[in-house]
């Protein structure tokens, strides 16, 4: 009853405000005459009567007409102003839907205007490799951190995750006044640093981290820098924000931020508190793996252990924050010191004690010929984490043409999670322990001969472990093992990983223009993973009797010893580049399983070819070619099973292999983020001539999969997006398109090699307004439909909406409404739903005391739960999520 009545008090409210947002135009028109005859070429105002702010204005035409629109009430001034005419002021206090005023003018006033230079300011500057933004260009007045802010500016994406994207590349860091605290963990700052004290946003393209590769460098990276008002440099600035439901769930949301950019030292202290869902912490990972992997100089960024059991949902295009049932606690202190103008110190950590509860009850249906079941699992889990890091830098120049880095991470990074899971119709508990650590040490040396020639090297020594314990207190696997009176299975991982690796770079930019890098690599990578599974039974009840199944047990330890030479020459001619490129190296494998040993070696040959051509002056095409042979992984070689789950078991494959693939990609972009049309496309083609695939044997209570050796798969991809501002409504149009499609074999006991082929096309159109009013929307739709093609063929049609409006009711009061839905294909023999959500939020902004007041509306059709579907190659599912429940807070937003 009470949903009912929430549900037509939302649909009343949301109808009444989109009713006061999209009230009737108020139409002035008339005609404008001086001694008898129509007057054209005056100029009309329409002016606010408190600030004498222009509204609109217009000239009369030929017969001395003229027409303007306004969706303010009054009070106005109207400005009639001519040559050789008096200029009239019109004062008026109310106005109705259609208002005729006629004016006379009489002669008079100025005959001859004087010379006259108009300043007109626009909302960015182009410089040579940079973009400048000014901010209250974008500022519509519903922002409240950096975040809110790029969500408005054409052609930044800001993906559900916080990562952000320029065109199709992701910006690799973001700075503030020239400095970096967190390199591609941005989110920590652009989530939650204010918007205030911006003053512009600097997009810097063709970015090099190392300021010696600077214009040297053959880079397209992108980064972003927030300049800030003068005010706010070199003094304590900070913000306050806190949400509380009084009534109802007990949800809260607390961040205190407090800052100090000064030109020699900077400091960043973050502290944020929550429990309404939003994840504070979605960048940790990129704090511990930091880095760019092919920027020159760079070695090993990215090795980390391998993620083995992994319960945490995925919902892909779907705000994963009404999902998130969490107590996020996050405490974060960063600084930046120059004590000397040779030296910098960078110093962050912080401290993650998160808890968080998910709930998803999902069905899975099977066909394959004589395969043809269906599972169901309603499981719900707690997991609580408890994660420490800290990171040291030290920068030291000796001299201008030389640079000594030094690099250290330390972090502890412990999870438990605690599950209930009712399988089929069976209730058992499950719990999966890791509490590893991870300790990152680099050192990197920059020697810059002259403007056109760098030598940088790197040493980069690597140590982590992540061990995992996993329990489960039922048996589903007697069909498997043959056993009974089992009432319990383990398993335990040690999962270890050392490396260390060596590189040097030498670039060189010629004379011509001509760029040229040759680089040296040498690393060595020891991978250990044990595992162990124990069938726990107890038929006497003194103790417990232990059992190990053979072939469910491993003692690996994969060893890899690599060298290669890699190279590239960038021929640079007018408007076009050519760039040959060829990587050649020798790997040394040795995998050890319980003792036995086998060893490989292979040699890998990776050429390539690339080339930029400017079409015109706005127009530019880029292409790449390549042929690439990699080594397999650790997790594509574990010679025995391990579980990854309640019924999933896996294994490797029995081959030291070089896995080879083929490509060619093609980018076409027309304009940039500054042009009222600016578009970006690509498209490419891979041939994979070996892959892992996998091998399955089913069963309705598990699942044995072995990972072999396939050949000949092929995967095209298609996107583009097309961004046009129109005049005639002052807003931006989007258009977004994607295809990706992907033909491959598995094989599954019973039913032989199935040929698949998967394919997803994906269509968007999006308009977010730039209205000088008081209100603006932001509105879109995409569809999705997916289609798999196996025995038969299988399509899925899914699709979202949304509508966000924003109004301003006066210069301190904002309401701003956001609505979406979603709706799924039919799947399974349930029928498609559409699932609405609408948030309401109402602020009161005291300027003069930089605060804000917060009425915020969550759910407000309390939607409980949500289901999706999926279609895969084995099996589609449906899966129904919780929810987190409709509520309205009430927040101060605080800056200082």
């Amino acid at each position: 009853m009470n949903g009912n009545i929430n549900k037509q008090i939302a649909t009343l409210f949301s109808i009444l405000l989109f009713a006061i947002a999209t009230r009737g135009q108020v139409a002035i028109h008339g005609r404008i005459w001086a001694a008898g005859k129509a007057v054209g070429g005056v100029r009309i105002e329409l002016r606010d009567e408190g600030d004498n702010k222009m509204l609109a204005y217009t000239f009369s035409d030929g017969q001395g007409k003229y027409n303007l629109q306004t969706v303010r009430s009054g009070p106005f001034s109207l400005l009639f102003t001519a040559l050789s005419f008096k200029p009239v002021s019109l004062p008026i206090m109310a106005l109705r839907a259609d208002t005729l005023i006629d004016v006379q003018l009489s002669a008079g006033g100025v005959e001859r205007l004087q010379e006259v230079i108009v300043h007109s300011k626009r909302p960015y500057r182009l410089g040579k490799d940079t973009i400048e933004l000014a901010v209250k260009s974008f500022l519509q007045g519903d922002e409240r951190t950096v975040e809110d802010l790029l969500k408005k500016i054409p052609g930044i994406q800001v993906g559900t995750d916080g990562s952000i994207k320029i065109g199709d590349k992701e910006v690799q860091k973001v700075m503030v006044e020239g400095d970096d605290f967190f390199e591609k963990g941005y989110r920590l700052l652009t989530q939650s640093m204010s918007v205030r004290p911006l003053k512009k946003i600097q997009i810097l393209q063709r970015y090099s981290h190392n300021k010696q590769l600077k214009g040297i460098e053959n880079s397209n990276k992108i980064a972003l820098n927030l300049e800030l008002e003068e005010d706010s440099k070199a003094q304590w600035i900070g913000s306050l924000d806190a949400q509380i439901v009084p009534i109802g769930p007990k949800y809260h949301q607390a961040s205190a931020n407090l800052m100090n950019f000064g030109k020699k030292n900077k400091y960043y202290l973050l502290g944020t508190t929550n429990n309404n869902g939003f994840d504070a912490v979605s960048s940790i990972n990129h704090l511990i793996q930091s880095g760019s992997p092919h920027e020159p100089g760079q070695i090993g960024v990215g090795i980390t252990t391998p993620t083995l059991i992994d319960n945490t949902p995925n919902i892909p295009g779907f705000d994963h924050k009404r999902t998130n049932f969490n107590n996020d606690k996050l405490l974060s202190l960063n600084t930046i010191l120059n004590p000397t103008a040779q030296l910098k110190i960078k110093w962050l950590g912080f401290a993650n004690p998160t808890k968080k509860t998910f709930y998803r009850n999902t069905v899975q249906d099977y066909h394959l010929q004589d395969n043809q079941f269906t599972n169901t699992e309603d499981h719900q889990f707690k997991r609580k984490i408890d994660n420490y890091f800290t990171k040291l830098e030290l920068q030291f120049e000796p001299h201008k043409d030389a640079i000594l880095t030094y690099t250290g991470t330390l972090g502890s990074l412990g999870k438990i999670d605690l599950g209930t899971l009712v399988f089929n119709g069976v209730q058992s508990e499950e719990r999966t322990k890791s509490n590893g650590y991870v300790t990152n040490q680099n050192i990197s040396y920059s020697h810059k001969f002259s403007n056109r020639d760098v030598l940088v090297s790197s040493l980069r020594w690597i140590k982590q472990q992540t061990p995992i314990d996993y329990n489960i207190n039922k048996f589903y696997y007697e069909d498997l093992f043959g056993v009974k009176d089992i009432y319990a299975v383990q398993q335990h991982i040690a999962n270890n990983l050392m490396y260390i690796g060596a590189t040097t770079h030498y670039v060189s930019r010629r004379s011509n223009g001509d760029f040229f890098q040759l680089a040296f690599n040498m690393d060595y990578q020891q991978q250990q993973l044990n595992t162990e599974l124990k069938l726990l039974s107890n038929p006497t009840g003194l103790g417990d009797s232990v059992s190990s199944p053979s072939g469910f047990s491993n003692a690996m330890d994969f060893n890899v010893f690599q060298t290669n030479i890699n190279t590239k020459y960038t021929f640079k001619r007018g408007l076009w580049e050519l760039t040959p490129r060829l990587e050649v190296g020798m790997v040394q494998n040795i995998l050890i399983d319980f003792g036995k040993s086998k060893s490989k070696n292979n040699v890998v040959l990776s050429p390539g070819l690339s080339g930029k051509w400017g079409l015109h002056e706005k127009g530019r095409l880029e292409a790449d070619f390549y042929f690439q042979q990699q080594n397999a992984t650790s997790t594509q070689l574990v010679p025995n099973y391990y579980t990854t789950g309640v019924r999933n078991f896996i294994r490797g494959m029995d081959n030291l292999a070089a896995l080879s693939s083929s490509g060619a990609a093609l980018t076409y972009t027309y304009g940039s983020l500054t042009d009222r049309f600016f578009a970006n496309f690509s498209a490419g083609h891979q041939i994979l001539f070996d892959y892992v695939g996998i091998s399955s044997r089913l069963d309705p209570n598990f699942s044995l999969v072995q990972q072999v050796l396939l050949k000949d798969k092929k995967s095209s991809y298609f996107k583009g997006d097309f961004n046009y501002y129109l005049r005639a409504v002052h807003g931006n149009f989007r258009l977004d398109l994607g295809m990706n499609a992907t033909d491959y074999a598995n094989l599954v006991e019973g039913v032989g090699s199935r040929r698949i082929r998967a394919a997803s096309y994906d269509y968007g159109l999006s308009f977010r307004s730039a209205w000088n009013s008081k209100l603006n929307i932001y509105m879109g739709y995409t569809l999705q439909h997916v289609n798999y093609r196996t025995e038969g063929k299988l399509i899925l049609n899914n699709s979202r909406g949304f509508l966000n409006v924003f109004f301003s009711m006066s210069k301190n009061i904002q309401c701003n409404l956001k609505n979406e839905s979603y709706r799924f294909g039919s799947l399974m023999g349930k029928r498609s739903k559409i699932y609405c959500f609408s948030d309401f939020t109402l602020s009161y902004e005291m300027k003069k005391h930089r605060t804000r007041f917060n009425i915020i509306a969550k759910n407000i059709f309390n939607t409980k739960f949500f289901r999706n579907v999926e279609l895969t190659d084995m099996y589609n599912s449906s899966t129904e999520y919780r929810l987190l429940p409709g509520y309205i807070s009430f927040g101060l937003d605080l800056s200082f």
